[in-house]
């Protein structure tokens, strides 16, 4: 999914300023995230890469419900040109 892998801040929504108080205290969250699955997203928090601590990483589920917007940078791939496709006439 597009998410995983990339530094991305969220927008919280109402559900997830409630759930989150006291770990979260702006509107916003930064957010590196390492995989998204039924469930959300599994971040680390302010980290552009994975931390690990002792040989394990440490993630927060941050549900779907929990947030309303995420932004993140993004580069479209560039078009490939393609080749017409039909027959072309050959004049004598």
């Amino acid at each position: 999914m597009i998410l995983s892998g990339r530094l991305v801040r969220f927008r919280l929504s109402p559900e997830g300023k409630v759930a989150l108080r006291g770990l979260v205290e702006k509107q916003t969250l930064s957010a590196f995230v390492e995989m998204v699955d039924d469930l959300g997203a599994w971040i680390h928090i302010g980290l552009k890469k994975r931390a690990t601590t002792g040989g394990t990483s440490v993630l927060m589920l941050l549900k779907w419900d929990y947030f309303s917007t995420a932004v993140l940078d993004y580069e479209p791939e560039r078009p490939v040109k393609k080749q017409q496709i039909g027959f072309r006439s050959q004049r004598r």
